[in-house]
C-alpha cells in the first residue's frame, strides 16, 4: 500500500469530516491546530479529537501529539506511531 504524508491546517471544527476522508484515502496527516488553539476553541478542539480518536480506533489508525500545535494521524494498522 502506498501512503502520502500531508500537512493539514485545521482551522475550523467543520473540517473533521474532511480529515476522515483524507485518512480513508491513505494519507498520514500532520495537522496544525494552532489557529483553533489561538482562537480559544480548546473545548471544541478536544471534542473533535475525541471524534477522530473513535474513527481511528474503528479503522486501526493512531494519533499522536507533536509539540504544542501539531498532531499526527495515521490511517490504519499498516502505519503505527511509536513513542
Amino acid at each position: 500500500q502506498n501512503f502520502i504524508i500531508k500537512k493539514y491546517d485545521f482551522s475550523n471544527v467543520n473540517q473533521v469530516e474532511d480529515i476522515k476522508r483524507q485518512l480513508l484515502g491513505r494519507r498520514i496527516l500532520l495537522i496544525n491546530a494552532k489557529e483553533l488553539l489561538e482562537n480559544g476553541e480548546v473545548s471544541e478542539l478536544k471534542k473533535c479529537i475525541e471524534e477522530l480518536k473513535a474513527f481511528l480506533r474503528e479503522n486501526g489508525g493512531s494519533i499522536g501529539r507533536l509539540g504544542e500545535h501539531y498532531l499526527i494521524l495515521t490511517p490504519n494498522a499498516h502505519v503505527k506511531i511509536s513513542n
